[in-house]
C-alpha cells in the first residue's frame, strides 16, 4: 500500500497554490503593462504600413484585432481560467467585481446580437473598444499600486513623445506615420483636407484620438506625486499638446475640469483654513504666467490655429446637426433589431451623408442604429456598470470628473462607434490614478469638520494609553 501511495500524484498545499497564482498573476499584470504599451506605440496607421489590413476592407478575420488586443485577452485568460482551484478566478471576479464582470457578460451579450441580427460585419468593434477594455480593467485590479504607478508614467510618456511627434508634423505639414486608406479616392480627398487645415496625430490613428488620451492624461497628473515645478513643466506641454491636435471638445471639457477641481479645492480649502502653500502656489503660478505662455505659443507658431479658426459653426457642426435626420428615415424592423449594413449606407445617402468622408459622428447614435432598441438598452446598462466600477475604484473626486469628461469628450464624436482605444485608455488612466491613493485628500473627508481637541486628546500618547486623567 505504502508503494501505490507513492506512486500517486501529489496534492498541492495551500502554500504552494498561492504561489502558483501569485505568479500567474505577476506574469498576467506583465502582459498587461504590455498591452498598452503595443496600443500606445502602435496605431492602426502603423499597422498598414507593416502590411496589416486592419481598418481596411478585406484581409484575414484575425488582422481585424490590434496585437496589445490579443495581449490582454491572454492576460485576462491567466487571471480568469487559469488560477487553482479551476474555476476560481471566475467565481473571485463576480464575488468582488460584479459590475466589471457584468459589463463583459452584457458587452459580449451585444457583440453576438448584432452578428445575428445585422451581421459579421463591425463585431470587431465591440472587441477592440469595449472588451478588450473590460479585460484590462480585470488584470489591472490584481496590479500593486507601485505597477499602477508605473503605468502612469507610461502613459504619460507615449503622451509627451505623441505631442512632440505632432508638434514636428505641423511645423513641416507631413505625418511621420502617413495615413493609409484603401480607396485612392479617398486618399486625395483627406490630403486635400490636410493641406486646408494640417493637424498632427503622433502616434496615434487620428487627432481626436490624440486629443482625447491627452485630456485624460491631464487629469492623471493631477492625481501623480512628482516634483511641483515638474508638474507645471508637464501640465503645460499636455496643454500645449492639446492645442496641437486640434479637439475642441477635448480641450474645452479639460480646462473646465480642471478649472472645477481647482475651484472646489480652494473653496474647501479656504472654508477648512487648511490650504497647502504649494496649491496656493500653482494656482498663482497658473492665473499669471501660463496664459500669456499659451498666447504667445498661439500667436507665434501654428499650434492651435484650427481650434482658433473654427470656434463657430463649421462643416463638422453642421454634419453632427445632419446625422440626427437618420431617424426620421427608419422602420420598425430598424428601430426594433438594428440596421444592416448595406441599408446603413443607404440611408446615410438620404440624409446627404454619401462622400466618403462624412459619417454619423456620434457613437451614441451609431450604437442605437447597429443594436435597435433591444440591444441600445443592454449596451446602456453594460457601460453604466463599468463607469461605475471605474469610479469605486478611483475612489476620489478627480476619477469620477475623468469618467465624465471622458464621456463629455467621446460624445462629440464617433470614436466608440468605431474601432477605438479610448475606452482602452479610460481604463488604463483610472486604474493608474488608483496608484496614488494616498497622494490627495478625497471630497467627503474635505467636507467633514474636524472635531475640536479635548484634553484627553493632548496629553501624551504614553498617559492616554495608561488612562490617567488630565
Amino acid at each position: 500500500m505504502r508503494s501505490l501511495r507513492t506512486l500517486a500524484p501529489v496534492r498541492p498545499t495551500n502554500f504552494q497554490l498561492v504561489r502558483g497564482n501569485q505568479r500567474l498573476t505577476r506574469l498576467a499584470v506583465v502582459l498587461a503593462l504590455l498591452s498598452v504599451i503595443l496600443i500606445l506605440a502602435i496605431s492602426g496607421n502603423s499597422l498598414a504600413l507593416l502590411g496589416v489590413r486592419y481598418a481596411e476592407t478585406g484581409g484575414l478575420p484575425f488582422e481585424k484585432l490590434h496585437p496589445g488586443t490579443y495581449l490582454v485577452a491572454l492576460a485576462a485568460m491567466l487571471v480568469l481560467l487559469f488560477r487553482r482551484p479551476a474555476g476560481s478566478g471566475l467565481i473571485r471576479l463576480f464575488r468582488e467585481a460584479p459590475a466589471l464582470a457584468m459589463f463583459n457578460v452584457l458587452m459580449l451579450a451585444c457583440a453576438l446580437y448584432s452578428v445575428a441580427n445585422v451581421g459579421i460585419s463591425g463585431a470587431a468593434v465591440y472587441i477592440e473598444s469595449f472588451l478588450s477594455a473590460g479585460m484590462l480593467a480585470i488584470v489591472l485590479r490584481e496590479a500593486t499600486d507601485r505597477q499602477k504607478r508605473a503605468l502612469a508614467w507610461i502613459i504619460l510618456f507615449f503622451c509627451i513623445v505623441s505631442i512632440v511627434m505632432s508638434i514636428y508634423e505641423g511645423a513641416t505639414q507631413t505625418h511621420l506615420i502617413p495615413m493609409h486608406v484603401a480607396d485612392e479616392k479617398t486618399m486625395k480627398m483627406l490630403m486635400q483636407e490636410d493641406s486646408d487645415e494640417f493637424r498632427g496625430d503622433g502616434l496615434f490613428t487620428h487627432p481626436l484620438t490624440a486629443a482625447f488620451v491627452t485630456a485624460m492624461s491631464v487629469f492623471m497628473l493631477l492625481r501623480m506625486r512628482m516634483n511641483g515645478v515638474l508638474q507645471a513643466i508637464l501640465f503645460t506641454v499636455l496643454l500645449i499638446g492639446l492645442l496641437s491636435f486640434g479637439g475642441r471638445a477635448a480641450l474645452g471639457t479639460t480646462v473646465a475640469g480642471v478649472s472645477l477641481a481647482a475651484s472646489v479645492r480652494l473653496l474647501f480649502g479656504l472654508v477648512r483654513r487648511d490650504l497647502p502653500l504649494g496649491f496656493v502656489g500653482a494656482i498663482t503660478a497658473a492665473v499669471l504666467f501660463l496664459p500669456p505662455l499659451l498666447l504667445a505659443v498661439i500667436s507665434s507658431t501654428d499650434i492651435g490655429d484650427r481650434i482658433i479658426a473654427h470656434m463657430y459653426i463649421d462643416d463638422s457642426a453642421k454634419v453632427r446637426n445632419i446625422q440626427w435626420l437618420v431617424l426620421n428615415h427608419l422602420n420598425t424592423h430598424d428601430v426594433v433589431f438594428g440596421v444592416p449594413l448595406a441599408r446603413m449606407e443607404f440611408l446615410k445617402y438620404q440624409i446627404g451623408l454619401a462622400t466618403d468622408t462624412t459619417d454619423i459622428e456620434n457613437f451614441w447614435l451609431l450604437m442605437f442604429l447597429n443594436l435597435g432598441v433591444m440591444g441600445f438598452v443592454v449596451f446602456l446598462v453594460a457601460l453604466f456598470m463599468l463607469m461605475v466600477h471605474l469610479g469605486r475604484q478611483a475612489a476620489h473626486p478627480l476619477g469620477w470628473l475623468l469618467i465624465l469628461a471622458a464621456i463629455a469628450i467621446d460624445s462629440t464624436s464617433n470614436s466608440l462607434g468605431r474601432k477605438s482605444i479610448d475606452l482602452f485608455m479610460l481604463v488604463a488612466v483610472v486604474m493608474a490614478m488608483t496608484g496614488y491613493r494616498t497622494s490627495l485628500v478625497s471630497l467627503p473627508s474635505l467636507m467633514r469638520r474636524r472635531p475640536a481637541p479635548t484634553a484627553a486628546s493632548l496629553q501624551p500618547y504614553p498617559a492616554r494609553l495608561a488612562g490617567v486623567k488630565p
